[in-house]
């Protein structure tokens, strides 16, 4: 590659690392907020504070800041937490606040202090008073067994927690139910609790749309299991299932759909042909998106046009980023993003509408590593293809075409620092993708240099949960790994690389097709750079024609 003038070696690394990015999968966007940002903040504070996991707990009360909660009613919850989760959970939790609070303020930022609570006349008695609200919030004058054994704690649930601490009126009802509920889904041996309290949020008000989302919101920010079991219990409570159906382009279906790798939650969109029979199976192609893209992107859109041709098929969010779980955000882990299509070929192979030997795998820019990554040792998957693809961890130790290999060791220096730092208690460093504005990109800058912020931040291919950003201490992860390194073990299985001819990057599918034993093809598309392959609509049927073919052939 040319290298061109006034860019600097680090500029290159801090920009181009990221830029096999997003693109407009013509999908509809997610419009069905049903739940404000405060609200959903709530959820991962009240679950970190309950399970004492303060280093989560540190980044969930930043966020519920950012998202306009006020100081007293971060504390309010916390305060309440211990009715569930105990004193000792509800003391370090407001310890980790008051820490928080302070480095905010000496970074200059001055939170809103709110409400202080009202003084409560407790008429015409604390025990009546609180029984009122207890009945109020449970639609029924009924106790529980052990309340019959023990009467006093009967007592002491209706003075104290439902008179004192549901008594204070800086935090509303509904916003009390959103931590408890959130609390108990996160704490084990508290399921009657958690069906308990599901019940009094129908009862003070929220819908099963707005209750769906808060175990959704578990599942992704806290785990899998936690939020399979509210859902579980909403299935019954409503006696629904929880597919989320829209209509895309051309009769095809979108469902959103979620699976574990481990316990963090993968949320993906499954694409469903046109004229769907849930009664027949059908062959299957599970999508990668890029570093620093979400499934809403080209790896959306590549779903999309396979699924017009007639393949079940799944872009699903690698963990850490876009809507699926996983902590810290925008880690990028080349073991847990490996393993990602592992967790995805697990639920295809489970569908009762998919036939579990007709599974293929395409990938596209650094999902194409890693889907080599995968289908070395992954024999469910039948079929590989790519388009534009890259080995991210060879592309982080050496840049494009090598131009980053002298400064590897500099590089490592400070990732080994900043994890000092951040072991102190320091905020992560996160670094960005690509340039962040037109007037960032260096005069002279060409190819996918320039095109990067064409694509992620313009809005030819920008979304919301594509944030141009990654965790900078993740490179001592990526610059250890490989995914060429036993190309050649997806033989007998075909693989398949599309490449723009044009692509700065083509180098990579070059080394991988060189590697690979057959069945083995390399497809050109004549005039298309790397990233004109994510979009554009002169090259991407090209893609998509030759992908019908080969997966129609190697899916039988």
């Amino acid at each position: 590659m040319k290298l061109f003038k006034n860019i600097s070696v680090m500029a290159l690394f801090t920009t181009f690392v990221g830029m096999c990015g997003s693109a407009n999968a013509q999908q509809p966007a997610d419009t069905g907020k049903v739940l404000t940002d405060k609200q959903e903040s709530i959820i991962p504070i009240a679950a970190h504070a309950a399970t004492g996991n303060q280093a989560f707990l540190n980044q969930a009360l930043n966020n519920g800041l950012d998202a306009g909660l006020s100081i007293n009613e971060v504390k309010e919850i916390l305060v309440q937490l211990y009715a569930y989760a105990g004193f000792p959970r509800s003391l370090n939790a407001i310890g980790t606040l008051e820490n928080v609070v302070s480095g905010r303020k000496q970074r200059g930022i001055n939170d809103a202090v709110g409400n202080t609570p009202a003084a409560v006349n407790f008429i015409p008695s604390k025990f009546v008073f609180g029984k009122r609200v207890q009945t109020k919030l449970t639609g029924t004058t009924n106790i529980g067994a052990p309340q019959k054994y023990v009467p006093v704690i009967d007592t002491f649930l209706k003075e104290h927690l439902f008179a004192d601490i549901f008594g204070r009126d800086n935090l509303d009802y509904q916003n009390r139910e959103i931590a408890t509920i959130s609390a108990l889904a996160s704490m084990s041996g508290t399921a009657a609790q958690l069906r308990a309290h599901l019940n009094v949020g129908r009862n003070v008000g929220f819908t099963e749309q707005q209750l769906r989302r808060m175990a959704f919101l578990i599942s992704t920010k806290v785990g899998w299991r936690e939020g399979n079991t509210a859902t579980d219990m909403l299935n019954e409570m409503f006696n629904t299932a929880s597919a989320d159906m829209i209509k895309t382009e051309n009769g095809v279906a979108m469902e959103k759909v979620t699976f574990p790798n481990q316990n963090i939650t993968v949320v993906g969109n499954l694409f469903l042909p046109k004229n769907f029979d849930r009664h027949k199976q059908y062959p299957a192609i599970l999508v990668g998106h890029p570093a620093g893209g979400v499934k809403e992107q080209t790896a959306g859109l590549y779903a999309q046009k396979l699924a017009e041709q007639g393949y079940v098929t799944l872009a699903f969010d690698a963990s850490y980023q876009g809507e699926s779980g996983g902590e810290p955000r925008f880690l990028e882990d080349p073991a847990v993003r490996t393993e990602d299509y592992r967790a995805a070929t697990d639920y295809l192979s489970n569908h009762p509408s998919i036939n579990p030997d007709r599974i293929g795998v395409l990938g596209i820019c650094a999902g194409g590593g890693f889907a080599i990554k995968a289908a070395q040792t992954e024999h469910r998957l039948k079929a590989v293809a790519t388009v534009s693809m890259v080995d991210l961890g060879q592309l982080r130790r050496e840049g494009l075409n090598g131009v980053l290999k002298p400064q590897m060791q500099q590089r490592l220096d400070e990732v080994g620092k900043q994890r000092t730092r951040e072991a102190h208690g320091e905020p992560i460093k996160y670094v960005n993708y690509v340039f962040n504005s037109r007037e960032e990109i260096p005069a002279g800058a060409t190819g996918m240099y320039r095109e990067g912020y064409e694509y992620y931040r313009t809005p030819r291919g920008q979304h919301p949960n594509s944030q141009n950003k990654y965790v900078f201490t993740s490179l001592d992860k990526l610059m250890a790994f490989t995914a060429l390194d036993h190309v050649e073990m997806i033989s007998p299985r075909p693989l398949l690389l599309i490449i723009g001819k044009e692509a700065d990057s083509r180098y990579f599918s070059d080394d991988a097709f060189a590697r690979a034993a057959a069945p083995k093809e390399l497809f050109e598309v004549p005039g298309a750079s790397h990233i004109d392959m994510y979009d554009r609509p002169e090259y991407v049927p090209q893609a998509v024609k030759k992908l019908d073919n080969f997966f129609k052939h190697y899916l039988k």
